[in-house]
């Protein structure tokens, strides 16, 4: 019952909009914030992408590199890529991963790098989200089974209570009190367990949304993000900062 309320209260708050034609938004969260704060905002590479041709992508990490020399000729913010990846380990505070370098919707590199501010918080909330689905199904399926325990003892209050209206025993009116009385009870009980299952579905399906606006593959969350090459490496990686989301232009 308790994930129930707060499931609600945080589907009240926080609920995402469905992504259509793709399960999350690649061009998000424009302005990064770095040291000194100094900001970045992305919006014009943003752009640029979405004017791009548009082709589906082995989010697993395609093992060729595509080419077209002629992609960046009017290409802003050139430092800037897409990295894609699952992460392998940690190095301090960053993530090392096995990624792959978008430098336009059509053209890809793989790479092992370290990633510099990762999206840790993002990574969080998509395992917190997929534990609130899954508890909001084991309360589903334990609220169904309710709903038919009741359900069927209602059915057989009834039956003890139809045979009683038609038999000539003494004590007719007092079992036709109690078994009435019953079936009224299990009616009520069949009736909340309903109303909570309905509820219940209703707040997986929006859980649900939600976890299709985080990148994950196969029930587990990658990395897809836009950052920066710092143009030096760690221990023999390419290093690569996301910045820091900022929900506000500079």
């Amino acid at each position: 019952m308790k994930i129930l309320g707060l499931m609600l209260l945080c589907l009240a708050a926080t609920a995402a909009p469905a992504q259509t034609n793709q399960s999350w938004k690649v061009c998000r969260n424009p302005v990064r914030v770095f040291k000194g704060q100094a900001t970045v905002d992305l919006t014009p590479l943003f752009q640029w992408w979405a004017r791009q041709p548009q082709v589906a992508t082995n989010r697993t990490a395609p093992t060729n590199t595509d080419t077209d020399p002629g992609a960046a000729a009017d290409r802003p913010l050139s430092a800037w890529a897409r990295v894609t990846g699952i992460q392998l380990s940690t190095s301090g505070d960053s993530w090392v991963l096995n990624a792959v370098i978008y430098t336009s919707p059509t053209v890809c590199t793989n790479a092992r790098i370290i990633l510099n501010h990762p999206p840790a918080v993002e990574e969080q909330t998509y395992e917190t989200l997929k534990e609130q689905v899954a508890e909001a199904g084991r309360e589903s399926a334990e609220a169904q089974r309710v709903y038919e325990v009741s359900t069927n003892a209602q059915a057989k209050a009834l039956m003890s209570f139809q045979a009683y209206s038609h038999s000539q025993s003494k004590h007719r009116l007092d079992a036709e009190r109690d078994y009435g009385a019953l079936a009224a009870q299990d009616q009520a009980a069949a009736a909340a367990a309903l109303s909570q299952i309905h509820q219940l579905e209703a707040a997986r399906a929006e859980l649900e949304l939600q976890l299709k606006t985080i990148p994950a593959v196969n029930g587990t969350y990658q990395v897809d993000w836009f950052a920066v090459l710092l143009g030096h490496t760690k221990q023999g990686l390419p290093i690569y900062d996301l910045g820091l989301v900022s929900a506000s232009p500079p």
